[in-house]
């Protein structure tokens, strides 16, 4: 293994990585998930975002067994790889979004990736590689619905409850409680129902910005 850099601070720092498939990368780590990769989860389970989250997560962090390996690793490898979340995807690096909207790249522990570091391309091009532009859009949204949420709550005390937060956080719930009230169908791909599942949390708190267009 060679060793990483320091610190991948943009897209256009040097960056590669080679994966050897040790899949100690599934092991020990809090995956934290928001309701877009869940949904991708439960679409790729066949089963509804609920049932998704009551069976493989706690607190929105994916489950792991008692030997610390992720709830969803198998003998050959991740079992819902195509479907993984960012976190996974991103792995070695991390990605770190302030308030304002700003971001970094960050270098994880390279004591958790046995594969080969270089310099060979750009941290933008293994990021794209990786295929997650629609998992950071969506993180990107979700967490600006967060931070709207958060003063939201700070300016109006004691109005949620924390039942009530977790619930909006069911994608599919939402939708099928809209779809009832309002008499419409629901839309079947996943990236437009998040789409209006954020409309629906923007919603909340009088905030469209944080609808994705």
């Amino acid at each position: 293994m060679t060793e990483a850099p320091a610190a991948a601070s943009g897209p256009e720092t040097p960056f590669s990585y080679v994966c050897r498939r040790c899949n100690s990368c599934c092991r020990n780590k809090r995956i934290q998930v928001n309701p877009y990769e869940i949904a991708r989860l439960a679409g790729a389970l066949g089963i509804s975002t609920s049932e998704a989250r009551a069976r493989y997560t706690k607190d929105s962090v994916l489950l792991q067994r008692d030997d610390g390996s992720c709830v969803f690793l198998t003998p050959e490898g991740c079992g819902v790889h195509a479907d993984r979340p960012l976190v996974c995807r991103l792995f070695p690096l991390g990605r770190v979004i302030l308030a304002d909207g700003s971001w970094y790249y960050t270098h994880l522990d390279p004591a958790w990736a046995n594969g080969t570091f270089g310099t060979d391309g750009t941290a933008g091009d293994y990021v794209a590689s990786q295929g997650a532009a629609p998992f950071i859009e969506a993180a990107d949204a979700y967490f600006h619905w967060y931070v709207g949420a958060a003063h939201a709550l700070e300016e109006n005390p004691g109005e949620d409850e924390d039942g009530e937060q977790e619930d909006l956080l069911d994608l599919d719930g939402q939708i099928a409680r809209w779809a009832k009230e309002t008499g419409t169908p629901e839309p079947d791909d996943v990236d437009a129902r998040m789409r209006l599942h954020l409309a629906l949390l923007s919603s909340q708190i009088g905030d469209s910005e944080c609808q994705i267009a």
